[in-house]
C-alpha cells in the first residue's frame, strides 16, 4: 500500500488514553473498550482535547517521523510531537535567502496567491456546473472577477498581496452563499466561529493545516519561513502559505456535506461567547467522510496519473522544495475535471 493511502487516526472521546503496544497503538476507552490499530497502517495521529498520550507512544511516534498533533475542540493546533531533524541545510540556506530577499520574497508570495485565486475561481464554475441558470452566471461572474484580481508576477508587495488575497477571499465566501441550499451562511467568521459552517471549515481549515505542516517537515522545509505570511514567531507561516491553495477544496467539500443533508443543526453546540461547533457525533461525520475524500483520486496538471487528494500536500511540499534549492518558480497545483 502506498503511504500516501495510510490512514490518519483522529481520536476525539474525552477521556481515552493512547498507548503503545509493540508495533501498535491501543486506545483504551472510558467504557472500558480498546481498540488496536498497527502503527504502519497509520501516517498520522491526531487527538482532541481530553485525551492522554502516554511518553513511550510519543517517543516512538517522534522516532518514526509519524506526525502527533493535539488539537482544540475548533481544530486548532495546539501543539505537535516532533523528532530529531536531519542536516538539510542547503535546502533551508535557499529557503532562508529567499525569504530576506524582499524581491524573491514578494514574487512567491504572488505566486501564493494566484494560486489560491484560481483554485476558488475554478471551485465557483464548479459549482455553477450544477446550479440552475441564473445562479451559475452569477457563479461564473464571479469566477471571472475573482481571477481578474490575480497580480501580474512581482508587481505588488506582501502587504499589497494581503490584501489582494484578503478582497478576493471576501468575494468567493459571498458567491458561496449561493450554493448552500440547506443552510444559512452569511460570512466567513473565525475567532470564533458563529454558525455551523464556518465552524465545520473551521475544523477542516485545521486538518489541511496538519496535513501541510506534515509534508513540509517531511520535505525539510522550515515550517516558520514563509512568504506570504508574517513573521510571528509562534505562527508557522510557511504551512499557512502552502495551506492557501488547499482551502478552496475543503470549502466544497464542506458545502457538499450541508447540501446532503449529512449535516444539520443537531451536529454543533452552542458555546458561550456566541461560537458554535461540531459536537462528538459531527465531527465523526466530518471525520469518517474525510478520510474517503482524501482517498479518492485526483488529477493534476504535470502528473501523468492520478493521485489521492491525501497526496496533494506532499506533492505540493516537494514541488516547493525544488523550486527553492534549484532558484526555480514553484507552480500551486491545478485540478483537472476528467
Amino acid at each position: 500500500m502506498s503511504t500516501y493511502l495510510l490512514r490518519t487516526l483522529v481520536v476525539q472521546t474525552p477521556g481515552t488514553r493512547l498507548v503503545l503496544e509493540g508495533d501498535a497503538v491501543k486506545a483504551l476507552m472510558p467504557n472500558g473498550e480498546a481498540r488496536r490499530l498497527p502503527l504502519t497502517a497509520i501516517d498520522a495521529i491526531v487527538v482532541l482535547s481530553g485525551i492522554d498520550v502516554s511518553t513511550p507512544l510519543l517517543t516512538r511516534c517522534a522516532t518514526d517521523g509519524r506526525g502527533l498533533t493535539f488539537l482544540s475542540k475548533f481544530g486548532k493546533a495546539r501543539a505537535s510531537v516532533l523528532g530529531p531533524q536531519d542536516g538539510r541545510g542547503l535546502l533551508r540556506e535557499s529557503q532562508y535567502r529567499r525569504h530576506f530577499d524582499p524581491e524573491a520574497r514578494s514574487a512567491l508570495a504572488g505566486v501564493i496567491v494566484a494560486g489560491k485565486i484560481h483554485q476558488m475561481a475554478w471551485g465557483l464554475r464548479q459549482w455553477a456546473r450544477d446550479a440552475p441558470a441564473t445562479a451559475a452566471a452569477e457563479l461564473r461572474h464571479h469566477a471571472t472577477g475573482i481571477e481578474s484580481m490575480v497580480p501580474p508576477s512581482g508587481s505588488e508587495h506582501r502587504e499589497q498581496l494581503l490584501g489582494i488575497e484578503g478582497a478576493a477571499t471576501h468575494r468567493y465566501f459571498s458567491a458561496m452563499r449561493a450554493v448552500l441550499s440547506e443552510t444559512t451562511f452569511n460570512t466567513r467568521t473565525r475567532r470564533p466561529p458563529r454558525d455551523p459552517v464556518n465552524a465545520t471549515l473551521s475544523f477542516l481549515y485545521g486538518m489541511i493545516t496538519i496535513a501541510t505542516q506534515g509534508a513540509i517537515l517531511a520535505a525539510g522545509l522550515d515550517p516558520f519561513c514563509g512568504y506570504l505570511h508574517g513573521d510571528r514567531s509562534d505562527q508557522p507561516s510557511l504551512v499557512l502559505d502552502l495551506a492557501e491553495e488547499f482551502r478552496p477544496g475543503a470549502d466544497r467539500f464542506a458545502v457538499s456535506l450541508f447540501n446532503r443533508r449529512q449535516l444539520r443543526r443537531k451536529h454543533f453546540t452552542d458555546e458561550l461567547g456566541g461560537a458554535v461547533a461540531l459536537n462528538d457525533a459531527g465531527r465523526q461525520i466530518v471525520l469518517d467522510a474525510w478520510h474517503r475524500h482524501r482517498q479518492a483520486d485526483v488529477k493534476i496538471r504535470r502528473a501523468a496519473e492520478p493521485l489521492p487528494r491525501a497526496a496533494l500536500p506532499i506533492v505540493q511540499a516537494n514541488a516547493l522544495a525544488k523550486a527553492l534549492r534549484e532558484n526555480g518558480q514553484y507552480s500551486p497545483h491545478q485540478l483537472v475535471v476528467t
